[in-house]
């Protein structure tokens, strides 16, 4: 019986012991994620690495530590425990973080086919985590692959549509080769992205897509249209074909008499949007593809529920038009709305 007892008290002792060290390793996690945000990488990681010294099973000062590396620019290093991470964690959830700084670091060191194969192995471990996705996209686009790239970037939108760089790489990638869904994702962008400074830049490349075809002199004005749209486009079968569509915008969306509608800039955007979004609307029952799917209904909602005219004032956010600005400070319960709609609505292209 008394050997039970002190086999009792001690279990209850190294328990004990376990519980303090998780506790103070969690603290020194919390101080180094404090001075990580700070820029201090090094103070952040001498905490992370006492925090692993005093609980060599916690997980989380590992990626941490592998974040910091990361941002430190240490990306030698940040391979190294990364794989180590993986080796001592195979089935932590937290290693799809992981794999995302490792393939990262890869890719920043000139190695993008050893990226690719990391983060394909992050993807076998991880399908739904978005950013393995992504960031294999990022660097497929680097290798200007462009389809593969364009690809991982669909995976990323399904998987979390609200990302906000998904959206924008898909918009820059899909700008020359097929303008309506480079517009949809442009603006999908600036719906989520609004205040930031490539905000500003995305919305230079609206304006490219909707007035870069057109050149007025005086009372006239000329539209220039890709040869390839006046066929039809090369392949009317091909999914995300959005050729008569495009064809049709261009040419009203140049128009002087749309322009004499709408008061403003962000009022004449409107009003093209809206125009857009009907055409895609009538156009959307014998058309497939991605695009089509995961796109349309949402502006298709957009334009029932009225907020379209919400969203051309935010995408117009960081152009500085004063007018705008003050529509924007006037209008925040019409923000809100959006905000929450935005939030809310239920995509369909899983």
């Amino acid at each position: 019986m008394r050997k039970i007892l002190i086999t009792f008290l001690y279990v209850l002792f190294v328990l004990f012991s376990y519980s303090q060290d998780r506790a103070t390793a969690e603290s020194m996690v919390k101080q180094g994620i404090a001075l990580h945000d700070k820029g201090d990488y090094e103070g952040a990681i001498a905490l992370y690495d006492k925090a692993i010294d005093l609980d060599k099973e916690y997980f989380l000062p590992w990626y941490e530590k592998t974040f910091s590396l990361y941002e430190w620019g240490k990306k030698k290093e940040c391979i190294s425990l990364s794989k180590e991470a993986i080796k001592k964690f195979p089935n932590d959830p937290g290693l799809k973080h992981i794999y995302v700084q490792y393939g990262s670091s890869l890719d920043d060191l000139g190695k993008p086919k050893d990226a690719i194969e990391i983060y394909d192995k992050g993807i076998a471990a991880f399908p739904g985590e978005f950013l393995l996705h992504f960031n294999k996209g990022l660097t497929l686009q680097k290798m200007e692959k462009t389809e593969e790239a364009l690809e991982e970037y669909k995976i990323s939108l399904r998987l979390k549509p609200l990302h906000s760089s998904s959206n924008l790489y898909t918009a820059f990638l899909l700008q020359s080769s097929n303008k309506i869904p480079s517009l949809l994702a442009y603006s999908t962008f600036l719906a989520i992205e609004s205040r930031s400074d490539r905000a500003g830049e995305a919305m230079k490349r609206v304006e490219k897509i909707l007035w870069g075809n057109t050149k007025t002199e005086g009372n006239n004005t000329t539209i220039f249209l890709d040869a390839a749209l006046l066929g039809g486009g090369k392949d009317k079968k091909k999914e995300d074909n959005f050729s008569s569509v495009e064809m049709i915008f261009m040419i009203t969306a140049g128009s002087k008499e749309l322009d004499s509608l709408g008061k403003t800039a962000a009022g004449k955007l409107s009003l093209r949007l809206q125009m857009l979004i009907n055409l895609l609307s009538e156009q959307k029952k014998s058309n497939k593809g991605f695009y089509w799917d995961h796109y349309v209904p949402f502006f298709t909602e957009m334009k029932e529920k009225n907020m379209v005219e919400t969203l051309a004032h935010l995408m117009y956010m960081k152009t500085g038009d004063e007018e705008n600005l003050k529509w924007l400070e006037e209008n925040e319960a019409k923000l809100e709305a959006f905000y929450d709609w935005l939030k809310t609505y239920k995509w369909t292209s899983r």
